[in-house]
């Protein structure tokens, strides 16, 4: 039988195997292991690397940032995602500069969708459900491409630039975007 924390031990060899090795070479025999786990038990919790991959991130950043839902300010929780990138510098560009790659922006689009949706309810919370999902479609992918180009470039920028960036864009644009669609449907 499975000890509870097999997830977490994977978890944590994928982690510490992606310091020295792209992912796209990590075998399940190799993280199994290292986990001294066998690959059934691998297979009983996991799919394949991509989806431990999809739980770490699930686990680390979607879950934590449930737990601020009620943040109003969105560029608080937008400066959470952005420490935890830098935090977990080695870890998440090692995942970006994988096949791995969409899982991460996945991830991104999420919690930039989170973001954004609480703003708009925020603005309009009778505003239909097509009209929200659209601005923040919109919205969020624009954060998700500056966090992006962010991971290009090294995360050698600021994080506290990269808020107020993001700030001077979205400032009043929500609130106009949800006062025009009144107008335009």
């Amino acid at each position: 039988m499975a000890r509870p924390d097999t997830k977490q031990l994977l978890a944590a060899t994928l982690r510490e195997m992606m310091a020295t090795t792209a992912l796209d070479h990590i075998t399940i025999n190799a993280l199994t292991a290292k986990a001294g786990v066998t690959r059934n038990t691998f297979y009983y919790h996991f799919e394949d690397i991509y989806s431990l991959l999809a739980w770490v991130y699930q686990q680390e950043i979607i879950t934590q940032m449930e737990k601020y839902a009620q943040i109003t300010e969105w560029t608080t929780a937008y400066r959470m995602l952005l420490s935890y990138i830098e935090d977990n510098r080695a870890f998440c560009l090692a995942s970006f500069n994988s096949v791995g790659r969409d899982l991460l922006e996945q991830l991104l689009a999420t919690v930039a969708e989170q973001f954004v949706r609480g703003v708009v309810a925020g603005v309009d919370p009778d505003l239909p459900r097509h009209l929200q999902d659209d601005i923040c479609n919109f919205y969020g992918l624009a954060l998700v491409a500056q966090v992006i180009q962010w991971l290009m470039r090294g995360l050698l920028e600021d994080k506290d630039a990269m808020v107020k960036r993001a700030e001077v864009m979205m400032t009043g644009a929500l609130a106009l975007a949800v006062k025009n669609s009144h107008r335009m449907y």
